[in-house]
C-alpha cells in the first residue's frame, strides 16, 4: 500500500505577501469527452467521508458519523469509533495506533481519543489544547522523525509529544477569532511546517513555519478571496516543488515559496481537498462545490508535476460527485483512485481509466 499524499491551487496571479511573483501560463487542460467505465462503490451510504488514511495495508475513513476501518481492500468496513459524530482531525502514529478528535460543542476541550489496537477500545485524552480557551482540533499530524504530534486549532498551531496531552503554542493565539485552518502538511527535510486556512475576513493565507528559527513567512491573497486552504503536497523527490489546494484551485511553488502560479484557478471558488501522488508521477486532484451534494464528478491530473491538469468527467456515474478526500490503493494488477465524497461515501476509478495527458 502507498502513503497518502495530499493538495490544491487557482487562476493566474502576482504575489502580493511575501516572496516574489511569476507570470507563467500553463496550457490549457482541455476538456476529453466524459469517460466510459463505471465507478466502483468502496463504501456505500449518505455519509460524508473527510478523510482517507492507511495504516499499513489497514484502511481508515473519517466521516460524519465516525471512524471507520477496514483490514484491506477486500474486508468489509467496520464502525471502529469511540464516538458516533463528526471526525475533525486523524493520525495515525504507529500500527494500530490512532489519534483521533471530534466536533463536539466547542464549550468544552475538544473530543480526543487514543487507540492501541486499531480501535477495538479507545482511552480518552485529557488534554490542555485550547488553553483557557476550548477550541476545535482542526487537523492532527503525527512525525515520526521527532515523535512529536502537531494539531490545528482554529488559529493556532500547536505541538504536543504522542501522548497529546500537554499542548505548547507554537503561533497564533488560541482564542483569535478566525473561520479557521484547516491544511497542515510536514516537510521533514526542509524542517518546516506549512499551514494555512482563512482568517477572519474569509481571506486564504498560506504558512511556512521554519522548525529551527520558529520563525515565519505567510502569503496572502494566492487565491481569490473568499478563498481557504486545504490540502496540500510537498514532493517527495522534490522538495523545491510544493503545492496547495483550497478554495479556488492549486497553487504551486517550484523553489519552495519564492515564486507562486495558478496553475489550476479561476474555477468560480471550487473547492479542492486534496492532492496525491502516484508512484509514476501523475498528480491527480477532484474539486466540491460547495451548496449541494448534487453536482457533478471530475477528477483531473497531471503528468507534468502540476503545470497543468486535464479533466475526466464523470457526472454519468454519479449524480453526488463532491470530492472531499482521496487515496491511492494497490490491488492485484491496478492501482485505484479512491474518491471520498460528500454525502455519497467511497467510490473508486482505476489509474487506467483516466486520461492525464
Amino acid at each position: 500500500m502507498k502513503s497518502l499524499w495530499i493538495v490544491v491551487a487557482l487562476g493566474i496571479f502576482t504575489l502580493t505577501a511575501c516572496g516574489g511573483g511569476s507570470d507563467d501560463t500553463p496550457p490549457d487542460g482541455g476538456n476529453p469527452p466524459p469517460v466510459g467505465s463505471t465507478l466502483s462503490t468502496e463504501l456505500s451510504g449518505s455519509q460524508t467521508v473527510d478523510a482517507l488514511v492507511f495504516d499499513g495495508e489497514a484502511q481508515l475513513a473519517a466521516t460524519t458519523s465516525g471512524l471507520l476501518w477496514r483490514a484491506d481492500a477486500d474486508e468489509q468496513w467496520q464502525t471502529r469509533s469511540p464516538l458516533s459524530e463528526p471526525v475533525t482531525a486523524l493520525t495515525v502514529i504507529g500500527q494500530s495506533h490512532y489519534l483521533v478528535a471530534f466536533a463536539g460543542d466547542e464549550s468544552a476541550p475538544a473530543p480526543l481519543y487514543v487507540t492501541t489496537d486499531s480501535g477495538l477500545t479507545w482511552q480518552a485524552v485529557s488534554h490542555n489544547f485550547g488553553g483557557t480557551e476550548p477550541s476545535p482540533i482542526r487537523a492532527l499530524r503525527y512525525d515520526s522523525t521527532t515523535d512529536q504530534i502537531y494539531a490545528l486549532g482554529a488559529d493556532a498551531l500547536a505541538v504536543a509529544d504522542r501522548s497529546a496531552q500537554d499542548w505548547i503554542l507554537l503561533a497564533g493565539r488560541w482564542d483569535a477569532f478566525a473561520t479557521g485552518l484547516n491544511l497542515l502538511r510536514i516537510d521533514p527535510i526542509g524542517n518546516a511546517i506549512w499551514y494555512g486556512g482563512q482568517g477572519a475576513i474569509e481571506n486564504g493565507f498560506l504558512v511556512r513555519y521554519d522548525r529551527d528559527t520558529q520563525e515565519q513567512q505567510r502569503w496572502d491573497d494566492l487565491l481569490p478571496n473568499p478563498s481557504s486552504f486545504k490540502g496540500g503536497l510537498i514532493h517527495p523527490t522534490d522538495q523545491q516543488l510544493v503545492l496547495f489546494s483550497g478554495e479556488g484551485g492549486i497553487v504551486r511553488s517550484t523553489d519552495h515559496g519564492g515564486n507562486w502560479t495558478l496553475p489550476l484557478g479561476d474555477v468560480n471558488h471550487r473547492f479542492y481537498f486534496d492532492i496525491v501522488l502516484a508512484d509514476s508521477g501523475v498528480l491527480y486532484t477532484a474539486g466540491y462545490d460547495k451548496g449541494s451534494p448534487t453536482q457533478n464528478l471530475i477528477v483531473e491530473c497531471s503528468s507534468d508535476n502540476g503545470f497543468s491538469w486535464h479533466r475526466n468527467d464523470f457526472s454519468e456515474a454519479t449524480s453526488r460527485g463532491g470530492v472531499k478526500s482521496l487515496m491511492l490503493v494497490d490491488e492485484v494488477g491496478t492501482t485505484k483512485l479512491y474518491l471520498g465524497l460528500w454525502e455519497n461515501g467511497i467510490k473508486s476509478v482505476d489509474l487506467s481509466d483516466l486520461q492525464c495527458s
